[in-house]
């Protein structure tokens, strides 16, 4: 706006022609550094060997100015080589070299980009897109166009065959080719190998690299995949290859059929003999160990079968041999020939104990009855079978319900002296009438024990009452 204002003013005003000019250069030049932004390009591209590659120019005008026109050019060696012109008025100019090979992407006062086809390393270079407006003059901006390779990626067997226990081999390698930057390759597998890479340099700034996976092969991995992952700029998501691994094996022999309850008379039996190899098992063979093959037996699709009922001399150790290209292998199996079915001896055994178990039930029941229906019809013992034989001293006293009723000592006084008196006389008559009979039990009971006299009770008087204790004896 000040220079359309400014200039506006020195041709209205041309006092200094001269001076007018170079005020008009340094305003020029001082708009191409305040507006250098309205050319907007990215500062560098990355174009893809043989594909197309788009070189964008956003343009950015004020309501006031007016766009001359737009191009692009491309600095050489030998100087500046105008390669697209676009101008509103009079259309679209592209040199011959370029016309089969680019295009202006949809031309107008706001966009100059541009597309260029099947890039080649001659394309690499600076670009400069340029904007012409009235009245401020020429405006640009410049981008690097690099030319980068996508590689070529494949994988590759090992040289030598993976062998079940053999040494660590090469398992596969995988080769991304001519790549501009190197490509970056890695192997995803949860196998514990090794990963060796080597870089090769090629024509043009191109670079071969191989990253080798060695392994120590083992038949439990057999079939199992490992996967190549490359990336490189030039790709638009992670290259990834899969790879099966292939891994040489002896035979591995099962041997079905027999149940553990082979008997006499019993049809229909067989013995199969499977093998998983790699590669394929091309021999089978069944031979008895401990004798002659029984009659009645063939062989069958690499099954031993029994064409009859069996019989008792058929139990004993059978073998089965299967080889391939890697070996040998063999399974033997021990065969016994009962007389009667385990099952229908399981069963006749389990049936005797149901019954034993019924039985058994039944006289716990009826015992059971017999003790609770005892238990009620006998009578609950009183109190008096409880005592225990004391001497009449020590009999416990009645209830207090059977007790006479308290005398008072006032007026009874006379009448409980001679009652106490006569007690006393009773009570000795008692015991003496008592402990004879008590010694003469108890030499009955034991022969060295020596009757005591009647001296030996010893009379203790408490208050009133006199009281017998034999010192030899314990009383509770």
């Amino acid at each position: 706006m000040v220079l359309t204002m400014t200039a506006h003013y020195l041709r209205n005003n041309p006092i200094h022609p001269g001076l007018n000019v170079r005020v008009l250069l340094v305003l020029s030049f001082v708009s191409g550094l305040v507006y250098g932004s309205q050319v907007v390009v990215p500062p560098k591209v990355n174009a893809v060997l043989g594909k197309n590659v788009t070189l964008s120019c956003r343009v950015q005008v004020d309501t006031n100015l007016s766009l001359t026109q737009s191009s692009w050019e491309r600095k050489l060696p030998s100087g500046w080589v105008t390669l697209a012109v676009y101008n509103p008025m009079f259309g679209i100019s592209i040199p011959p070299e370029y016309e089969r090979r680019l295009s202006f992407r949809s031309p107008s006062m706001h966009d100059a980009t541009i597309v260029l086809e099947d890039v080649g390393f001659a394309d690499i270079g600076i670009y400069t897109c340029k904007v012409a407006t009235f009245p401020l003059g020429n405006t640009q901006a410049s981008t690097t166009v690099s030319v980068i390779v996508e590689p070529k990626v494949y994988v590759s067997a090992g040289s030598s065959a993976l062998i079940d226990g053999g040494n660590e081999t090469t398992v596969a390698t995988c080769i991304a080719e001519r790549a501009r930057p190197p490509a970056n390759i890695s192997w995803e597998t949860n196998l514990y190998g090794t990963s060796d890479a080597h870089m090769q340099d090629d024509a043009n700034g191109t670079t071969t690299t191989q990253v080798h996976y060695s392994w120590k092969p083992s038949r439990h991995a057999q079939g199992h995949t490992i996967t190549c992952v490359v990336k490189h700029s030039a790709l638009q998501s992670d290259f990834r290859i899969p790879y099966i691994i292939n891994v040489q094996f002896a035979p591995d022999i099962l041997v079905l059929g027999y149940d553990g309850d082979w008997y006499v008379g019993r049809e229909n039996v067989q013995l199969k003999c499977r093998a998983k190899a790699n590669p394929p098992a091309q021999h089978f063979r069944w031979i008895r160990l401990d004798g002659e093959m029984p009659d009645g037996v063939k062989v069958v699709n690499n099954s031993l079968v029994f064409m009859r009922p069996l019989q008792k001399n058929d139990s004993g150790v059978y073998r089965c041999e299967v080889a391939n290209d890697i070996g040998l292998h063999i399974r033997d199996i021990r065969i016994h020939v009962q007389d009667v079915s385990q099952k229908q001896m399981t069963s006749s055994m389990a049936i005797a104990g149901a019954v034993m178990g019924a039985v058994l039930a039944l006289f716990l029941i009826t015992v059971f009855t017999v003790v609770l229906i005892t238990a009620r019809k006998v009578p609950s013992p009183t109190y008096t079978d409880k005592m225990i034989d004391l001497p009449p001293t020590h009999k416990p006293p009645p209830p207090y319900t059977e007790r006479p009723p308290a005398i008072p000592l006032a007026s009874q006084a006379p009448q409980v002296a001679s009652f106490s008196q006569a007690r006393r006389m009773e009570r000795h008559y008692e015991l003496a009438e008592w402990a004879p009979a008590r010694m003469a039990r108890r030499d009955l009971q034991s022969p060295t024990h020596h009757s005591l006299s009647y001296q030996e009770w010893i009379c203790h008087q408490n208050g009133a009452d006199q009281v017998y204790i034999n010192h030899r004896e314990h009383y509770v």
